[in-house]
């Protein structure tokens, strides 16, 4: 009976070992839980912030984008304003070269005309100065 009130204490002994063990073993998954749920929580504050943060961002981005398309349409206005300025412009100086180049043709005219009689008038005085000299010439000689 001894060996059996032995055994008994043995395995209540054990019961009593296991047992603080698996206390042991549920404060521990108790603790792995807070931590959990702590974990959790810090998820959640980081998914909010996160949220909040992509949200201004967001709108940030849209802000630039419409004040980005705006200056690009300003920027296409004054371009197409200079092109048309510069295009306007070189009409006009094509227009005046034109005219130019027709006054200068008649300039040019104008100027063989002007070579031609003085080329006749040079011979002319060329003739006159050697009639003159034979004159001479002949009277004095």
């Amino acid at each position: 009976m001894q060996t059996l009130v032995e055994q008994d204490a043995r395995q209540e002994d054990h019961v009593d070992r296991f047992d603080e063990k698996f206390e042991r073993i549920d404060e521990r998954f108790d603790r792995v839980d807070e931590r959990l749920v702590e974990v959790d929580r810090r998820i959640t504050e980081t998914t909010k912030a996160t949220g909040l943060r992509l949200k201004e961002l967001d709108r940030r981005i849209s802000e630039t984008s419409a004040e980005t398309n705006r200056r690009l349409k300003e920027v296409d206005r004054r371009i197409t304003e200079s092109n048309e300025d510069t295009n306007r412009r070189f009409k006009e100086v094509s227009r005046r070269i034109d005219e130019n180049t027709a006054e200068l043709k008649g300039f040019r005219q104008e100027i063989k005309v002007f070579h031609s009689t003085f080329q006749r008038g040079n011979y002319t005085l060329v003739a006159t100065v050697v009639a003159a000299i034979l004159a001479l010439l002949i009277k004095g000689g």
